[in-house]
């Protein structure tokens, strides 16, 4: 009979540590920590900002991929020869036409310029372009000068090569 009370006892004691665990068990989830939750939502936008800049970043630099592609193409228009165009004899005659088209795209674009400075300028070119001696670059040079817009009159220095690709020998 003593074995059979101690085995009882034994039992009551794990019935009563199953029963003990199983009152502490509210099958309720834990409530989040706030702390963390609030780590984790600013964790979440500074990630949404990051891409957004990100995102912004890649959007300009397409941006102005794109914008120097559609100024090159403006100068493969602007820098040519129309068709039916009368070209000067000697190279000092058409680097004279460009001497004047620089003066007029100067005085359009940048009025401000002392004349004194303007002419350095101007002679400078006449030199260079004589020395070229390359009548249709030369006006190739002088119709892009000519039709030079406001978007185009920071990239002049373009049209010479592409003119020397388009005419030169």
């Amino acid at each position: 009979m003593l074995s059979v009370n101690r085995a009882h006892s034994a039992l009551s004691v794990a019935l009563a540590g199953f029963v003990a665990v199983i009152g502490c068990d509210d099958s309720r989830p834990a409530e989040p920590d706030p702390a963390a939750a609030k780590q984790a939502q600013e964790d979440a936008e500074l990630e949404a900002r990051l891409e957004k800049r990100k995102q912004d970043r890649l959007a300009a630099v397409e941006a102005e991929k794109r914008e120097a592609e559609e100024i090159a193409e403006e100068i493969q228009k602007i820098a040519v020869i129309p068709e039916g165009t009368k070209l000067p004899k000697k190279a000092a005659d058409a680097c004279a036409q460009v001497v004047e088209a620089q003066r007029g795209f100067m005085g359009q674009f940048h009025p401000d310029i002392e004349e004194g400075a303007l002419t350095t300028q101007l002679g400078m070119l006449g030199k260079q372009c004589n020395d070229m001696n390359n009548v249709e670059v030369a006006m190739c040079q002088k119709f892009a000068l000519e039709a030079t817009t406001e978007r185009l009159k920071s990239k002049i220095n373009e049209y010479l090569p592409v003119c020397l690709e388009k005419y030169g020998s």
